[in-house]
């Protein structure tokens, strides 16, 4: 029995120890915006239900930095306007069912928050894979 116990919990460390560059490539990307040498990434990681929960990230390839912007579940777009990184949403922003609240700002670029998409039922969302 302890054997197996061991066993059991040697398997559980490995799979805790995944290589987090292995997430990159299980991306699946929506939109990607090129800015000021960093990059937003809008992306997701299942195509399995509606429900999967989308990531924006600010990517510097400089210093191999990625900041989270939101994790959510309702955002609708993502666009960069003057100096701004709008989000989008259908509703006040959320994942599943919880309610979340964002940063104003972000490496220098400023946060603006728009609620006031309308939701008119679930669509294919076209996304690409990253080589």
């Amino acid at each position: 029995m302890k054997k197996y116990l061991i066993l059991f919990c040697s398997i559980t460390f490995l799979i805790g120890c995944k290589n987090k560059s292995n997430d990159k490539k299980d991306r699946l990307y929506l939109k990607e915006i090129q800015v000021n040498g960093k990059t937003i990434e809008w992306f997701y990681f299942s195509l399995i239900g509606n429900t999967t929960a989308d990531y924006v990230l600010l990517y510097d390839p400089v210093n191999e930095k990625n900041d989270t912007i939101v994790k959510s579940t309702n955002l609708k777009d993502v666009s960069f306007s003057n100096n701004d990184i709008v989000l989008s949403f259908y509703g006040k922003p959320r994942i599943y069912e919880d309610s979340i609240s964002l940063k104003k700002k972000i490496a220098g670029f400023n946060i603006k928050v728009d609620t006031t998409a309308i939701f008119t039922g679930f669509k294919r969302r076209e996304s690409y894979l990253k080589k």
